[in-house]
């Protein structure tokens, strides 16, 4: 194996003696075989800055700011992900000022400055982010949650795909680990409380299923079992668990209308966050159960009227909404309560957990 530092050391030695050519080929091939490796990079910049070996400054300089930029990145995402947001910000203010348009740190900006609970500065880098990339479905949804103005009465299905879509790979352990995610288990306890100690063979979508952490709690029950989502990759992760008769890719609501009389039991599982006004979603959800059928679901809680689109970009949920709506869709709530879903920034989300079944 070539041992890089000697000839970096035998480099700089030439350099000493004014032999600047012979030292600019001794850095290149260590670029050669270690293209990572800032100090050649930035040794080969001098000397062609300097105007002592032959290169194209430009090509020398972007080899420079690349390397300097991932290097920075992966200390930037790593502060970040252990909570160390003002690490993070600076790291990604660093990479700003090498490469201006550095999307992945504009974005990382926005979310240290969000985990740093500096909601200003979130918002500034989001609209950066917009501007660098138009029409970019998460920083619009971002810039709607955080600015004064207008908000949505839903999140966008564009803006739901790309987000877990990002989110597939590391999703369980973000989840479980970072988050310690209750939902699942919480909508798994509400079902048992009930029905019958023997339920069997029932007709199950899993609405909103992601990588299948709901869907394990249920396999035991279900004669068929179906699940649908709007991110291929949060499905791929799903098959791999290979607990589904059926997995589709589709928004809820219009896979819902498209099974009419078809399920015993649907299940929700933080899905309802991405949805302010849930008129439309339940009464899909009617048409999809059979006579009797359970519709079982999660939403974060708050103590406002009706739903508002929180600063995380999910809707939150006063519970008499919940109520009013479900009954206007032609539920009956058999059965309700609050809990804590997840940790966020060490905090707990507040939950509302119902169970409703079908009228008529």
């Amino acid at each position: 194996m070539i041992d890089n530092k000697k000839r970096f050391a035998r480099a700089m030695e030439l350099v000493s003696v004014g032999k600047t050519d012979e030292a600019a080929g001794i850095y290149r091939g260590i670029l050669a075989e270690a293209p990572r490796n800032l100090a050649a990079a930035k040794a080969l910049f001098d000397l062609v800055a300097a105007g002592a070996a032959e290169g194209d400054l430009s090509k020398t300089r972007k080899i420079v700011t690349d390397i300097e930029t991932e290097s920075t990145y992966s200390v930037a995402k790593m502060a970040q992900t252990q909570g160390n947001f003002e690490i993070a910000i600076r790291c990604y203010k660093k990479i700003i000022n090498l490469e201006p348009e550095h999307g992945d740190a504009v974005w990382g900006l926005a979310e240290a400055s969000y985990g740093n609970k500096d909601l200003v500065e979130a918002l500034r880098w989001y609209r950066r982010y917009a501007e660098i990339y138009p029409k970019d479905p998460e920083a619009e949804h971002m810039v709607a949650a955080l600015c004064d103005g207008p908000k949505p009465s839903r999140a966008s299905d564009e803006y739901v795909r790309e987000t877990f879509n990002h989110f597939a790979e590391d999703f369980d352990r973000q989840l479980l680990e970072d988050l310690e995610y209750m939902a699942p288990k919480h909508i798994h306890g509400l079902f048992k409380r009930i029905s019958a100690a023997n339920t069997v063979g029932l007709d199950i979508l899993d609405a909103g299923c992601g990588t299948g952490l709901s869907g394990v709690r249920f396999k035991r029950y279900a004669g068929r079992l179906t699940g649908v989502d709007l991110s291929s990759e949060m499905l791929k992760r799903a098959r791999d668990r290979d607990i589904y008769d059926e997995l589709l890719e589709s928004e809820v609501a219009a896979c819902m209308l498209d099974r009419p009389d078809t399920f015993d039991l649907i299940i929700a599982v933080d899905v309802f966050c991405y949805i302010g006004d849930l008129a439309e979603t339940l009464h899909a959800a009617r048409i999809a159960l059979k006579p009797a059928g359970l519709l079982l679901f999660s939403v974060e809680a708050q103590s406002k009227r009706g739903y508002s689109l929180t600063q995380s970009g999910r809707y939150a949920h006063k519970p008499a909404y919940i109520r009013r709506i479900a009954k206007s869709a032609g539920f009956h709530e058999m059965q309700s309560f609050r809990e804590t879903l997840r940790m966020e920034y060490g905090s707990p989300v507040p939950g509302y957990l119902t169970a409703l079944q079908k009228l008529g």
